[in-house]
């Protein structure tokens, strides 16, 4: 065959090939190894396969995200989506979360970091900018005290848990901003099983 007609024939070849991909529906993110997916809503659920650390590729739509009864130690920014709307980590081995890990989480409502019980202290901003947060547990962890501004900006926060920790001392305030709508209404809280506590004048939530 002549190297003119070959080319001639491969051309519009190569462009129905390019039309055919082009027209291929995009891949969805795939799911992490050992972890179970749901499409509505958009769910991960990783919970007791013994990881050491969070897996890496969540799809970046993931809204709710389980991983407790696992292994994890450490978290750091960069980690976790920004369209995640509840986070579960209790359970694990949890002893360091960096400051920043989980600023860009704008639209969590519940976090859950209860039952890890070599966790012994919390950076001040580790909550800075969840601002959409309404239930936070910190149960049976090791924690002896608390920054005083680590509330600071969680204006949507109305549960808070603290129960069968070492807590001597809670300052600050945990109670609404006099601006929120529900400000009438304090903040629910649970801290039985604390011996010897002193809880400080609560004054309203710094903004």
């Amino acid at each position: 065959m002549l190297p003119g007609l070959r080319r001639l024939l491969q051309a519009p070849a190569l462009a129905c090939l390019l039309l055919m991909l082009l027209a291929l529906p995009l891949a969805a993110p795939s799911c992490p190894m050992l972890c179970t997916c749901y499409s509505s809503p958009p769910t991960v659920s990783c919970q007791a396969n013994n990881f050491s650390s969070v897996p890496l590729s969540l799809p970046p739509s993931t809204q709710r995200l389980f991983l407790q009864n696992n292994l994890i130690r450490t978290l750091r920014p960069g980690t976790f989506g920004s369209n995640l709307l509840t986070l579960w980590l209790f359970s694990n081995n949890l002893s360091t979360i960096y400051p920043g890990t989980f600023r860009h989480l704008q639209a969590l409502e519940e976090l859950d970091l209860g039952d890890n019980r070599h966790l012994r202290s919390l950076e001040p901003d580790t909550f800075q900018g969840l601002e959409r947060l309404q239930s936070l547990h910190l149960y049976r962890c090791q924690l002896s005290s608390l920054p005083g501004n680590i509330f600071r900006g969680l204006v949507s926060l109305q549960y808070l848990y603290l129960q069968e920790n070492s807590l001597l001392h809670l300052q600050g305030a945990i109670t609404h901003p006099p601006n929120h709508p529900e400000r009438k209404s304090s903040l629910g809280y649970r801290a039985s099983g604390w011996k010897g506590v002193r809880i400080s004048k609560f004054c309203p939530l710094p903004t």
